[in-house]
């Protein structure tokens, strides 16, 4: 395994705006996933950032309004690639300076989505299948997507009513087998693993550290693994502690990181693996049990879990979209502007899930306000009609846009008004929008995109 340069990105996003800050920007994270949700929570450290972006990031604990609420994502990896690393609402965000310090840091502090705040009720019918309100109860989680379900088998032989919190009905559902990792709802039984590639960690590739046993654990320390999951399976071997050696299921990690151009620091992952006495494939001179049976390896399912009603903010459609194979959400952004009208026009129902992300979609929100404020200002009650807003690649290509076209990450919208020529609309948008915007009177539209440079002819 060849390790390089490392990498990150942090996006921080509300209803109304989004900020990226990247590499080479020294960042400092320290990130706690597991199958216990409740303490899966991330601390973020950003050095020196501009005061206007340290605004824009800053959140005060005690603001609650669910208007005001900010959450981030946080990406990273080795050579270019980034994994997920964690999602979650952040609790504070604040810049500070340390004692005889001349670096501003700004620590965002963050907790796994709001899935304790996600209640369920629903009655079932005899006959309903376990893995039918398994999806149902689900759905009551918008933050969440549906991953595994295992081999959760069984049907309700009478009535049965649900009526708590999300997660703690599902678990009485289940046995205690269900759990939360970064945004993704998995049901795995004790000797169920999910179907992911195993890592081989040994002493001559990122074991940083001898394994021990810790009660029902083993653990150790390795080079950062930013592709891990909570449930799936690591495999050890050492040299100096050999009856560790096996595969063991993973249940929890932290990752603790310094990604900088100028600084050195950890870039560490510390594992626990269960050794639960029952637990298949866990080694005989540890439980002093055999190994009887493999683990079960199981796949994401293709569920499509109940929603009751359709989203508008921008992680409730991305949330949508992935849970409904790219289908888009019915509802407006806008008084005027439909999330319809900024995503369909040519792009496919699998584009639209694998290429959209929080912070294309947090563009077009964005692009789609700034239309919306330029009508209000200049043609009310005048029809807008959107010809072109995010772009696949393929559909790029094919409608002949540029490789660096703003369509392709949300910032773009080709665009008329009722009523009012292309030669007028643009000598408006000339004088007003703030981007670049240029006509096209032989397609009977304008194309206005979001730029901090106005004056630079852009990508189309």
């Amino acid at each position: 395994m060849q390790l390089f340069n490392a990498r990150y990105r942090v996006t921080v996003y509300s209803n109304t705006e989004t900020t990226i800050v990247e590499y080479p920007i020294t960042c400092k994270f320290i990130v706690v996933r597991g199958i216990f949700a409740q303490s899966n929570n991330a601390t973020i450290q950003l050095y020196n950032l501009a005061p206007s972006t340290r605004n824009q990031i800053f959140k005060d604990q005690l603001n609650l309004k669910l208007e005001d609420m900010k959450y981030v994502h946080l990406e990273a990896g080795w050579n270019g690639s980034m994994s997920m690393i964690f999602k979650g609402r952040i609790l504070q965000a604040y810049s500070y300076r340390t004692g005889g310090q001349t670096d501003v840091i700004t620590e965002i502090q963050a907790v796994a989505l709001d899935i304790f705040d996600c209640q369920t009720s629903h009655t079932f019918v005899t006959g309903t299948t376990f893995k039918d309100a398994l999806k149902t109860m689900a759905s009551d989680m918008p933050n969440v997507l549906l991953g595994n379900t295992g081999t959760l088998e069984g049907y309700f032989q009478t009535p049965t009513t649900f009526n708590g919190m999300a997660i703690d009905e599902i678990n009485k559902l289940t046995g205690g087998h269900s759990f939360v990792d970064n945004g993704i709802l998995n049901t795995l039984m004790s000797n169920e693993v999910i179907d992911v590639p195993v890592p081989v960690i040994s002493d001559d590739t990122i074991l940083l550290e001898t394994p021990r046993r810790r009660d029902a654990n083993i653990e150790f320390k390795t080079l950062f693994l930013p592709d891990i999951i909570a449930g799936q399976l690591v495999e050890v071997k050492s040299e100096v502690q050999t009856q560790f050696n096996g595969q063991y299921k993973l249940v929890g990690f932290t990752h603790d990181c310094l990604i900088s151009p100028t600084q050195a620091g950890n870039r560490t992952t510390q594992l626990v693996l269960w050794v639960g006495a029952l637990l298949p494939n866990s080694n005989m001179a540890i439980t002093g049990q055999t190994q009887t049976q493999p683990f079960i390896k199981v796949k994401n399912e293709d569920t499509t879990t109940v929603l009751t009603t359709q989203p508008s903010d921008v992680q409730g459609v991305y949330n949508y979209i992935q849970k409904n194979n790219g289908s888009i959400p019915g509802t407006k952004i806008t008084k005027n502007v439909s999330w319809e009208e900024m995503l369909g026009h040519n792009n496919t129902n699998s584009e639209r899930k694998s290429e959209l992300t929080i912070g294309i979609l947090s563009n077009v929100y964005s692009t789609a306000q700034t239309l919306q404020r330029f009508l209000n200002a200049y043609y009310p009650g005048r029809t807008v009609t959107i010809t072109s807003g995010w772009r696949s690649v393929n559909n790029n290509r094919n409608c002949g846009g540029k490789p660096t076209s703003k369509h392709l990450q949300g910032l773009a919208v080709d665009f008329n008004v009722g009523g009012i020529s292309t030669s007028r609309l643009i000598t408006t948008l000339a004088s007003a929008w703030n981007g670049y915007v240029q006509e096209y009177p032989g397609k009977g539209m304008c194309h206005a995109q979001l730029n901090a440079d106005r004056g630079r002819v852009n990508d189309i």
